[in-house]
Parts: structure tokens; sequence; C-alpha cells
């Protein structure tokens, strides 16, 4: 499902030829993109290589994010589902969900995607923190 939302995601600026309307990097090869407006920001992967397109990893929603090195933690609104059950273009803004991120510069962008944690809740997402040791000093930030 990540895959086909990646590609949707990918392809709008080839349809519509606008391109991104916000793109920052990250960290190593994460970015923060956005394709149409901010409500579609996702944490992409982007290996350095002139072909390699951009690769989501969280899915769009993303608010909120902080980084070091080694770690990206993310704070998203939760998708809405549609009548058949998969993920719509809506949000619902009263709900986040947290992910945690470990930093590989090395991977293929369809490991990038199995390379993550969550979607958690806040107490869940604070347990998983300190277990894989991220750093305290990483705070989220409103985007």
């Amino acid at each position: 499902m990540k895959t086909v939302i990646s590609l949707l995601i990918l392809s709008l600026p080839l349809i519509q030829g606008c391109g991104f309307v916000y793109q920052r990097h990250l960290t190593g090869n994460y970015y923060l993109i956005a394709v149409d407006t901010k409500d579609d920001m996702d944490v992409c992967y982007h290996p350095q290589r002139d072909d390699a397109p951009y690769t989501g990893i969280t899915g769009a929603g993303v608010h909120a994010a902080g980084y070091d090195d080694d770690f990206i933690l993310v704070k998203a609104y939760r998708a809405l589902k549609d009548s058949t059950g998969m993920p719509s273009q809506r949000y619902d803004r009263t709900t986040s969900e947290y992910y945690i991120i470990p930093v590989n510069n090395t991977q293929e962008a369809w490991e990038a995607q199995e390379n993550i944690f969550g979607p958690f809740g806040k107490k869940d997402f604070e347990d998983k923190r300190k277990e894989l040791g991220v750093s305290d000093d990483i705070t989220l930030k409103e985007l």
C-alpha cells in the first residue's frame, strides 16, 4: 500500500507539472516533501542517483519532525479511511500518530519503506523511543 501511495504522490508532479510546493532536506538521503499542499507532507527517501525517485516513507499528513544523524522522529495527522477502508487524502486533525525512522543512507528505497517504526500513540512512541535509545535532544518541531 505504501508503494502505491508513494508512486501516486511522486507521479503527480509529472501529471500536473507543478513540482513540489515544499521540499526540505533533513539528514542523509531523507527529505520532507509536499506535492500540492503542505497537507501532503511526507518524509521521503531519495538515494543520491540521478534516476532515483523520492520514495514516501510515512505517508502524508506530517506536521512535525525532528532528527539527528541516527533517527528521524515524525508526528502526523491520522489519515481518515474511505468507504473501502483505504486511507484518503483527508486527515483527523484531532489525532496524531508518531513514527521513528532509523537513518540508513545505504539502503534501497523499498528497504527505507520497511525500515520504520510506527504509527504509534504518544505513550507507545515514548516507550519505543527509549527502547531504541533515541536521543532526548531530538525534539519535534511544527512545520
